[in-house]
């Protein structure tokens, strides 16, 4: 029998990433591959190390050689056949194999009794795969992230969201919710998303109840063509009226080697927007951007605008990057990114290099 509903494989063994119209220049690389074990577990994995060095305005640069983005993975996951549904499992870690500690270096790291944590919990869900769509519990991947995310650079010291080129943390364009109900489904050209956090206010997740977010994407309505629309909504903010953001987003794949991408995103949430590692105030994020294939080679071109609310708060951002896929499993990024702002905050400036293997 047809089903009305099928699927889609947004438990993914590592953070999702779209290329542009579906451009798949280097898909190998924004996901980890698996091993099958006996009992039907896969284990999967992705190990990162990267050189960046960080400027910013008259001040001595910094060079590190880290993975404080968190890109570095290992993980489990399975299916298995329960009659007429599935029941699907979902385990990631995120891991720093440059200086063992998972989380970013700060001058208060290590503090807390979560700060020094060389494996540290990524997501972590059971769920059952019907015949109309998956639902789950646990901790996810939220629909703002995973939908309309194309930079080819995140989780790593070029990223993007770094540096204000997205909006960043667990209600932006990074965000990870724990303690989470999800909902996954799509029919036709149609993918929606659904997650709502359930956990008290008083816990130590970092969603609660009230705080939802949501997506919806459309495919394959002209060949290489996708747009949708997502939006993360935050209880807490605004004396426990909430805040919202809202993203529009679309790609284009114009030819064979050569994707277009492009979101715009009005931030409510002042916190999910980056500014030389502090916050922004609120406002509005424009990203256009390309991905251009030429041999082992992913050219990604990215360029921002924040036109943020208060006053001398603007910024662009530029970045250039070159994956050169050295095998099925291997590639090695080199880039630049740059944020200048408008007022008296410092622009920042980072060189990366970063290698990754998946297995």
């Amino acid at each position: 029998m047809n089903k009305l509903f099928t699927a889609v494989a947004f438990v993914a063994a590592s953070s999702t990433l779209a290329f542009a119209g579906g451009h798949s220049g280097s898909k190998g690389s924004s996901s980890a591959s698996a091993a099958h074990s006996g009992n039907g577990v896969q284990f999967f994995g992705r190990l990162y190390v990267g050189y960046e060095n960080k400027s910013s305005a008259s001040a001595n640069s910094v060079d590190s050689l880290r993975d404080n983005g968190g890109k570095s993975r290992l993980g489990i996951k399975f299916k298995e056949n329960l009659g007429s549904m599935s029941l699907i499992g979902h385990a990631e870690w995120k891991v720093d194999i440059a200086d063992g500690t998972s989380s970013r270096d700060s001058g208060t790291a290590c503090t807390g009794a979560r700060d020094c944590r060389t494996i540290d919990l990524h997501v972590g869900n059971l769920g059952f795969l019907t015949g109309l769509g998956y639902i789950g519990i646990g901790s996810f991947e939220s629909p703002y992230k995973t939908m309309g995310n194309f930079d080819s650079n995140m989780d790593t010291g070029l990223a993007l969201n770094a540096h204000g080129g997205t909006s960043n943390g667990s209600f932006g364009q990074a965000g990870t919710w724990e303690s989470s109900l999800s909902y996954h489904a799509a029919m036709g050209p149609i993918e929606i998303a659904y997650m709502r956090g359930m956990a008290e206010a008083n816990t130590e997740a970092n969603v609660s109840k009230s705080d939802y977010a949501f997506g919806i994407k459309v495919k394959h309505i002209m060949p290489g063509l996708e747009f949708g629309f997502a939006r993360t909504h935050d209880k807490s903010q605004d004396s426990n009226r909430g805040l919202s953001n809202d993203k529009f987003f679309a790609s284009y794949k114009a030819m064979p080697n050569l994707g277009v991408f492009y979101t715009t995103e009005e931030v409510e949430i002042a916190t999910t927007v980056a500014n030389a590692g502090t916050v922004q105030a609120a406002g509005d994020i424009v990203t256009m951007g390309i991905h251009y294939t030429m041999g082992n080679n992913m050219i990604q071109f990215a360029a921002a605008s924040g036109n943020m609310d208060a006053a001398t708060t603007d910024y662009d951002v530029i970045s250039i990057s070159n994956q050169m896929n050295l095998s099925k499993s291997t590639d090695l990024t080199f880039g630049v990114t740059r944020k200048g702002n408008e007022g008296t905050d410092a622009s920042v400036r980072t060189y990366g290099l970063g290698l990754t293997h998946k297995f």
